[in-house]
């Protein structure tokens, strides 16, 4: 089988795609029913005929047809992004690393919190509190510091850990997809269309579509 190595655009992929993640609007606090949303009428003036409402919006476009791939090309080309973003297998790995930054904004939050509310005490209480007292807190206030750096380079590691091992098992299963369709269609190479370079490229040559619906038929849960 061709050897197929996966760009180096997936190094930090499902770290970028986990924080960038929807549902971190906020919500009314429970029992609160937030008010509803009305758009305000203008009241015409007496003497002025009133505007006519506006038209109802145009309903969305269709999808664009999909372009055939040419059956005279050798060369075909995939979009790792999409792939990653798009298939059950792209999208397990991307909340397995939100679980994980999940738990780590909330831990790092906390020590902030913590690191805040003794920094306030110390500001507020300096005039007041014995020199003792105030060295014990300096004292406290230092060790929680040491502790919030090595919580956050033990995160850091974590997760570049979980995505090294998430893209480690997603080149496994994703390269025998991709060589297997080589092969099945005759090609004799696969671009990735992130990292080839090419500066205009025929829609017909993505077989990313393709790639994900294998994927998903292979690899249908988590």
């Amino acid at each position: 089988m061709t050897r197929m190595m996966i760009p180096t655009a997936l190094m930090t992929l499902f770290v970028g795609l986990a924080s960038a993640q929807p549902g971190f609007a906020q919500t009314p606090p429970p029992g609160q029913t937030p008010p509803p949303v009305t758009t305000p009428r203008p009241t015409p003036t007496p003497g002025q005929t009133p505007r006519p409402a506006a038209p109802p919006l145009l309903p969305p476009s269709p999808s664009p047809t999909p372009v055939p791939f040419p059956t005279e090309s050798k060369i075909g080309f995939v979009d790792m992004q999409v792939i990653v973003s798009a298939s059950k297998l792209g999208k397990a790995g991307q909340e397995r690393m939100k679980e994980l930054t999940d738990k780590q904004n909330a831990d790092l939050g906390a020590k902030s919190k913590e690191l805040q509310t003794l920094q306030q005490e110390i500001q507020s209480q300096g005039g007041v509190l014995t020199p003792a007292a105030l060295a014990a807190k300096n004292s406290e206030l230092d060790k929680k510091q040491r502790a919030a750096q090595f919580a956050q380079q033990d995160w850091q590691a974590q997760t570049d850990s979980l995505n090294k091992q998430l893209l480690q098992d997603f080149q496994e299963k994703l390269l025998p997809v991709l060589e297997a369709l080589r092969s099945e269609m005759n090609l004799w190479v696969i671009f990735s269309v992130g990292d080839s370079g090419a500066a205009a490229v025929h829609p017909g040559l993505n077989l990313s579509s393709e790639i994900i619906k294998r994927l998903d038929a292979k690899y249908p849960g988590k």
